[in-house]
């Protein structure tokens, strides 16, 4: 049998070739619970009201006290930056290249956008450790990971033990959890354990092996934990961590100065220099309404 022609293939992808961008992850967190916070462009206040002291039985004495009480936490957005420079004329007669068209510079521009986001929700969002004199995203900021990891040294967060989670016992794992959540958050209907893929497919296999089918999920694609008023909540940027994160809707919070990735461009005869800059912060509004495992 002769050999096949691939000349036809070949050229197809010198023109008029479709470009395969690569995944990214879409920024989506306002959806998954976690309030933003833009026009962050000083440290700013999370403030806390709550009322300190309580009822007591009736004398006729004047008994005076404190009552409604503020205190905050202070969120601070740290300024990043991707310097690139972008010469389309390397991309000329490749199976890339759509020259003269300025679409396809757009797109290659557009994707950049994309991937910067999707670095800062991989590498800052939960692991960012702050370090100014850094060169990475996980320099930007201290992630969630990272002030919680911290307020547990602190005692001022004291976590549930759980131990390793596995397939074999997960279901029991997040329930302990959540049976540490508070009964006004678990009342209120509106509480979240966070956690990530890797302890969300643990939970699902368990599921699978206790009750002989497979995990139903909302719409969201989190689970309602059974008789517990809390969903389950699977987000990618918690990485492969173990730490299940049970908490309600807005108390993590992330600060910027507006949800996007700024671009300033400019021409060096026929090439395009961009600085692609976007502050950002994490911080965790009210410790009292936050409940996390031992594991990291």
């Amino acid at each position: 049998m002769a050999a096949p022609n691939l000349t036809a293939l070949e050229t197809a992808f010198v023109q008029d070739a479709k470009v395969f961008s690569e995944q990214v992850l879409n920024w989506n967190l306002r959806n998954q619970g976690v309030q933003i916070r833009t026009n962050v462009t000083a440290p700013q206040a999370l403030t806390k009201l709550s009322a300190v002291g309580e009822p007591r039985p009736y004398r006729t004495q004047d008994d005076f006290g404190s009552g409604a009480d503020f205190s905050d936490r202070t969120i601070t957005a740290y300024q990043s930056k991707w310097d690139t420079d972008f010469d389309p004329e390397n991309f000329r007669n490749t199976y890339l290249a759509d020259l003269p068209d300025t679409p396809f510079e757009t797109a290659a521009i557009q994707h950049v956008a994309k991937k910067y986001l999707h670095t800062l929700l991989k590498k800052t969002v939960y692991s960012g450790v702050r370090n100014a004199a850094g060169t990475g995203a996980v320099d930007l900021a201290n992630g969630f990971g990272t002030i919680i990891a911290a307020e547990i040294a602190a005692n001022k967060l004291t976590p549930v033990v759980t131990g390793a989670i596995t397939a074999a016992n997960a279901v029991d794992k997040v329930e302990l959890v959540a049976e540490g959540v508070p009964t006004e958050i678990r009342e209120n209907n509106n509480g979240i354990l966070f956690c990530s893929y890797n302890v969300f497919d643990k939970f699902a296999k368990h599921y699978r092996a206790l009750n002989g089918y497979k995990l139903d999920t909302t719409a969201t694609g989190g689970y309602m934990l059974d008789n517990k008023n809390m969903e389950l909540r699977p987000v990618s940027w918690m990485n492969a961590s173990q730490r299940i994160i049970a908490t309600v809707e807005n108390n993590l919070v992330l600060g910027t100065d507006a949800e996007q990735v700024r671009i300033y461009p400019t021409r060096h005869l026929n090439i395009l220099k961009l600085r692609f800059m976007m502050p950002i912060g994490m911080e965790i509004q009210d410790l009292d309404a936050i409940v996390v495992n031992d594991q990291a």
